[in-house]
């Protein structure tokens, strides 16, 4: 079969592919990011003989075997994967440098290292670091399989891997970015290496029924380098986030084709490895202090309801131009809310400087604490407390309404657990209980505890 060189473009932000270069991508519209790469193209009038082989047809009768799971050696962490991890299932962890994802990997391959073969191999990382890592989470030697590789080759890390009389059960790949392929001449971790890597990796161990864990680097803007289509081709997306205040571990499940998603998982280093936090109610209210621009709000996080502080900072700027500094809140949320205060209540607080943050820096999307929010910036605002503790939750609309939000019923009773003096809630129809502090409109907010 005779063969040329030919030129590729492939978009690194989407991974779309073009035989020209393109300024902007025309599948995702984003500029500058084509990136060139040489392959072998093959000639189309080249004799080629293929050999075919049936494919077997399943029917929806037809019995099928469910797989096995892989218990990960935390318990907390087996449940948010819906059980473990699947026999023959392709995992892709992603996360920042130093933020645990190797010690996580460790601690796991550990654990079915006990009873099943599982091979390491790291890219990135020298045999007398693992080694020492191994060593400082008081992993034993003895009874363990747990065979390390320190390779970067695709080809020779597969031969390893075909030689072994045992076949291995987990197959760890640390780090993606750091395997090549002798079959294409460009360099380690660029689009085509990637991709072309973990799409035989992928193949070769959905074939064997091993499972895969791939680990991913991150962008400075913290989504997972390399080409999009990189999350196409794995069955579950597990990034790792950094809490850089409190120095949490958030793990969550971005994508999985075995259980839910958008689940999350809290890990605090230590010495002996990550441990995950089970009662992360404490570990957010445990510096809980009754003032002004201080309030409480439930969050949703897969199916975790989760009590976040939020505090607000109302003052004079000292500069020219007012400031907006936010800590875990979204910043387009707080200016939307700072719009709809100036718009709808006629108050002087777009000339503020103004501070917001949550406890621990934790990140929150749930527009359920757009209340809070606003709350929090009332009671800085006009340095008034209500005394006690709070809970506020609803969505605010752009005409200042005050919107209903999704759980509201559990978040009441989660609130209720905590042990909340005053619970504040969008006026729904559906809560009949008058027990709690009903709010329509920001209006009402103002009246009910600013007036």
């Amino acid at each position: 079969m005779s063969k040329k060189r030919q030129n590729y473009f492939v978009c690194s932000n989407c991974g779309y592919e073009s035989t020209k270069w393109f300024a902007k991508c025309p599948s995702c519209n984003e500029w500058n990011t084509a990136v060139e790469f040489t392959a072998d193209l093959f000639d189309d009038k080249a004799n080629i003989n293929i050999k075919t082989e049936p494919t077997e047809l399943l029917f929806l009768d037809d019995e099928i075997n469910e797989p096995e799971k892989l218990k990960t050696g935390f318990k907390e962490l087996d449940e948010v994967l819906n059980g473990g991890f699947v026999e023959s299932g392709v995992y892709l962890l992603a996360g920042e440098p130093g933020i645990g994802k190797s010690t996580l990997l460790t601690q796991i391959s550990s654990s079915v290292g006990s009873e099943n073969m599982v091979i390491y191999v790291s890219g990135e990382e020298s045999a007398e670091q693992v080694f020492q890592r191994f060593k400082r989470l008081g992993i034993k030697k003895d009874g363990s399989k747990i065979g390390l590789i320190f390779e970067n080759s695709l080809e020779r890390i597969i031969s390893v891997i075909e030689k072994l009389e045992e076949k291995p059960t987990m197959l760890i790949i640390d780090s993606i970015q750091t395997l090549k392929s002798e079959n294409f001449s460009s360099f380690a971790g660029s689009i085509l290496q990637v991709k072309e890597v973990t799409r035989y990796l992928s193949e070769y161990c959905k074939k064997k029924g091993i499972t895969l864990i791939i680990v991913g680097h991150v962008t400075k803007g913290g989504i997972i380098a390399g080409p999009k289509v990189l999350e196409h081709m794995v069955d579950a997306v597990l990034q790792f986030e950094l809490e850089k205040t409190s120095g949490l571990r958030m793990l969550r499940i971005l994508k999985n084709r075995y259980g839910p998603t958008d689940e999350l998982l809290m890990f605090e280093m230590t010495q002996k490895g990550l441990i995950p936090i089970s009662e992360y109610t404490n570990y957010f209210l445990k510096d809980y202090k009754t003032a002004s621009g201080n309030v409480l709000t439930i969050v949703k996080e897969g199916s975790k309801l989760i009590p976040i502080e939020i505090q607000a900072l109302v003052s004079k700027p000292v500069y020219g131009n007012p400031r907006r500094v936010t800590s875990g809140a979204p910043l387009d949320r707080l200016l939307m809310i700072i719009a709809v205060l100036s718009k709808r209540l006629r108050l002087p607080i777009e000339s503020k400087d103004i501070f917001l943050s949550t406890s621990g820096g934790f990140k929150i999307s749930d527009t359920s604490s757009d209340l809070a929010i606003a709350y929090a910036l009332l009671s800085s605002l006009f340095d008034i407390s209500t005394g006690g503790s709070i809970v506020v939750m609803g969505e605010i609309g752009l005409d200042g309404n005050i919107r209903n939000i999704n759980n509201l019923e559990k978040r009441i009773e989660f609130s209720k657990k905590l042990g909340i003096d005053y619970i504040v809630i969008p006026n729904s129809k559906k809560i009949k209980n008058n027990e709690h502090i009903k709010i329509s409109n920001l209006s009402e907010l103002v009246k009910r505890f600013f007036a």
